[in-house]
């Protein structure tokens, strides 16, 4: 019975005081794709602006920062997108609407001609 009951405490020991798990996370149920600059167009820039955000209960995004940013005005692009994506929020262990962390990629490609 020890090992079970240390296991249990090791596990709780993992979420802070009053923090309850998520069982889901946001599903995304509108989004919009980011818009080139003319100056990364020009300069023929091309990649990935990783952005990290809190998904309210709301199912907006919020508090959007850019982990890694591609500049030339990119970086912006990407910010300026995701906050008219909206999401079905995650939920936690009871089923309630949590508000809940992601990390969202947002791809630049230049369509070949």
């Amino acid at each position: 019975m020890k090992p079970a009951l240390l296991l249990l405490v090791a596990t709780a020991g993992l979420l802070r005081p009053g923090e309850i798990p998520h069982t889901t996370e946001p599903k995304v149920i509108h989004s919009v794709q980011p818009e080139y600059t003319k100056e990364a167009r020009d300069a023929k820039l091309q990649g990935t602006v990783v952005l990290s955000a809190l998904i309210g209960v709301d199912g907006v995004p919020a508090d959007i920062k850019v982990v890694q940013g591609l500049r030339k005005g990119l970086d912006e692009k990407a910010v300026e997108c995701f906050k008219k994506w909206r999401f079905k929020p995650g939920s936690n262990y009871f089923g309630e609407p949590s508000p809940t962390k992601v990390t969202i990629e947002m791809n630049f490609r230049l369509a070949a001609i």
